[in-house]
Parts: structure tokens; sequence; C-alpha cells
């Protein structure tokens, strides 16, 4: 080899090598949108109403969004008998909201909206979340409202009138249907959101009885958090492994059926994997078994709980069995937090620095239309998929703000965490858990 030669074969390789660098450094930002919400702050309908959120996305850099399709009730035209699409409820300002969802089908043109501008669109699900009565039941699906003896018990024995049992297997199926004709309208993969609102199952009959008749100690007289506990929830989080296994094995069928892959993401709080599976949901599982292909964390503090606010053990369970995990960080303020740049810049880049894969930013479709959000934020959006470029702004960020309130602070949580020390409700007891 001559030297010319071994100088462009050395800086080919070594330019080779910096690119591999620098994409490595590369993370998958991805935007979680609520076309409801985004219609409830505009009060008006364009008739496009899907395209218009979604390219406000793509006009902040982010081409990855976990789009919503509902809860109980649902956000997109649904050919299921066991669905109700929603169509608005006591408030005035929802009609907005029901009028948009009969003129178009808001998944259907996401899709169409993805597919011209190269985005990617996760069918975001929440998990069980049915609201009750409240609001004349507009929230909640007539198939849920039909059947009162499926809901969930408190540890007390009190009816939890927003959650369904997993060990119902008419539920498990609802919530299967639900996800499958998503897949099958041709959503590029889906999000369980298991987020609104843990925990997922509890003191149901059909998950209590099985247990005592076994023998077993009565749970509801048991410590949280001890070893006998944790053998009880590792039995009520069971049902819901019923429902991940059963969606899978369905997915799998569609996918030698289509020739495609669907993915499958869970949306949880980030706490502790014993605290998850207090909550219901047993990672640890639907890793092992191959149930799931990525991980999104939400700040979400809701218990009277330490909260470690790292995403360390996920990210050693993610690589160990090789799955894709995004941290999380919230774009809105709850009550008595303050909106604040350097903080939504700090969680992420922690994040980052434990070795996620990318962030899931929650109630982008705010971030992206009211104004002083996005003023603050829509100039950092295009630049968080580069952990450089995150790094880099955190470090000037702490130069013009080297201190933050205690308002401030908390910016980029759940918005639904409770926060007491800044007037928000008292955070939950373990010992209802």
């Amino acid at each position: 080899m001559n030297r010319r030669h071994f100088i462009t074969s050395s800086a080919t390789a070594l330019a080779v090598t910096a690119l591999s660098a620098a994409e490595s450094k590369k993370k998958t930002v991805w935007g979680i949108a609520e076309l409801w919400q985004w219609l409830y702050e505009k009060q008006q309908t364009s008739g496009h109403d899907s395209a218009d959120c979604l390219q406000a996305h793509l006009d902040h850099g982010i081409r990855h969004v976990m789009w919503a399709l509902g809860r109980s009730t649902l956000d997109y035209q649904s050919a299921l008998p066991t669905s109700t699409m929603y169509a608005g409820d006591t408030r005035p300002e929802t009609k907005v909201i029901g009028d948009s969802f009969r003129q178009e089908c808001s998944l259907r043109a996401a899709l169409a909206f993805a597919e011209k501008n190269g985005m990617v669109i996760y069918g975001r699900l929440g998990m069980n979340r049915h609201y009750g009565d409240a609001l004349g039941g507009g929230l909640r699906s007539k198939y849920i409202a039909e059947h009162p003896e499926w809901m969930e018990r408190h540890r007390g024995g009190q009816v939890d009138g927003t959650k369904v049992s997993f060990a119902i297997p008419e539920y498990r199926a609802e919530r299967i249907a639900v996800l499958l004709e998503v897949a099958q309208i041709g959503a590029h993969g889906l999000c369980l959101d298991f987020c609104r609102q843990p925990p997922i199952a509890r003191y149901h009959p059909q998950i209590l009885e099985p247990w005592l008749k076994a023998g077993r100690d009565d749970p509801r007289k048991m410590t949280v958090g001890s070893r006998e506990f944790l053998a009880w929830a590792q039995h009520r989080a069971g049902f819901v492994n019923l429902f991940m296994r059963d969606l899978r094995a369905t997915l799998r069928e569609l996918e030698q059926t289509t020739k495609r892959k669907v993915p499958v993401m869970v949306r949880i709080p980030e706490a502790t994997l014993d605290l998850n599976l207090m909550e219901g949901l047993d990672l640890r599982t639907w890793l092992k078994e191959g149930w799931v292909d990525e991980i999104a964390l939400n700040p979400l503090w809701i218990w009277d709980f330490d909260y470690p606010d790292t995403a360390r053990p996920y990210v050693e369970l993610a690589r160990a069995h090789g799955v894709k995990l995004h941290g999380g960080a919230n774009t809105v303020t709850g009550k008595g937090v303050t909106a604040n740049a350097r903080a939504f810049i700090e969680r992420i880049a922690r994040n980052y620095d434990e070795g996620v894969d990318g962030i899931a930013l929650f109630q982008t479709d705010a971030a992206v239309l009211d104004p002083a959000l996005k003023t603050l934020l829509g100039p950092l959006f295009p630049r968080l998929a580069d952990a450089t470029a995150v790094s880099e702004q955190l470090s000037a960020a702490r130069k013009t703000q080297p201190q933050m309130s205690e308002s401030e602070r908390h910016f980029g949580l759940d918005n639904h965490s409770l926060l007491p020390q800044l007037g928000r409700a008292p955070r939950l007891s373990l010992d209802t858990l």
C-alpha cells in the first residue's frame, strides 16, 4: 500500500468511526400528543386537525409521535361493537372535540400525514382510565358503563369506579381488540400507557378470592412492601400479564399475515421495579417473555415514597433483554410548578447520561401550541436528539440560571404528580396499595 493510499484509507476509517460515534449519540425524541387536548385549547376545528397538530410537531423537529387513541372512550373512528367514540361531555367547550372526531378519523388522518412526511406514529391507548360517571359519563365507554361489576376494588373493599379489573376476560379482550384494530389500520407501533392511573390492579374479588382459597394470608392485612405483600403483588399482576401475553400472541398472528412488525411499547412510571410490581406492572416478566419491544418512562410521583429519580435499573434491565428504553419529561406544568428550561434540560441530560435510547415528551400538543411554552421549549426541541448538544445546552443554562426555585425545579415531572410542598394534594399512602 503506497503512502497516499494509506492516508486516504486511514482518513476514511477515521471518518466512518467519527460518524459511527456521532450516530451512537443520536437519541429518538418522542412527542406524546393528544388531539383531544389540542382541540380543547384551540376551540375550533380546521377540518384537518390531525395534520395541523402533527405539522406543528414537524416544525419543531419532532418526527416520532405517540398519538392518543383514547382511554375509555376512543379518539378515533372504530368499527368495534364494544367501542364508544368520544362525543363531548357536559362541558360546552368539549363540543368542538366531538365535532372534529366525527368529521375525520384522527388516527387514519395522522397516519396519512405521517406517510407523506416521513413520521413515525405509535397508537397510544390509556390502559385503565374509565372516569366513572363524572361529567355525565361522557368520558366512559358504554360497554364499560354496562358492567359495574367489573370495576376494581380498593383495599377497604370500596368500588374504584375509574378502573376495570384485568381479571375480567372480557376487559382484556376489549383492550386487545382496540389495539389489534389500530395495528390493522396501520399504526407503526403501539404504546400501552399505564400511567393513567396506577395502580392498575387492586382487590377485585376475582383477584382476591383465588388467593384466599389457596390458603394464603389476607393481603389486606399485610404490610405493604413486605416479602409477603410482594408475593401478593406478583399474583395480582399476573392478570395483567395474561393480557400482555394474549396481546403479543394476537399481534404475532397479524405480523405473520401482513409480514409487518408491530412493536409494543409500554409507558410506565419511573419508580422502582418493586413499586411498579405493586402497581400491577410486572416489567421483569414482560421482558423475560418477550412481550415488549420498547419502554417509555414517566416521572409520575404520586405515592408517599422517596422516588429515586433515576432510570439506571431500567437501563440495566432493558440492555439485558435487548429492548429500547426512553426516559420521560413533561412539557406542561402542574399546579404550583413553574415552567423552566434549565429544569427541563436537567432531566433530559440525566436520562441521556444514564444511557437511555431516547426521550418521551409528554403533552407536546400543548408545548407546540401554547405561546409561552412554545417560546420557552420550542427552540430546544430540534436539538434534543443530539446528546452532545443537550449537554452544551445544560452547561449554558446553568450559567444563565445558577439557582432554581422549588417550583421551577420540579418542572418536567408528570403534571399529575402530587407535590404537597407546592400546594398540591397530599401524596397517596402506600398503605392503600
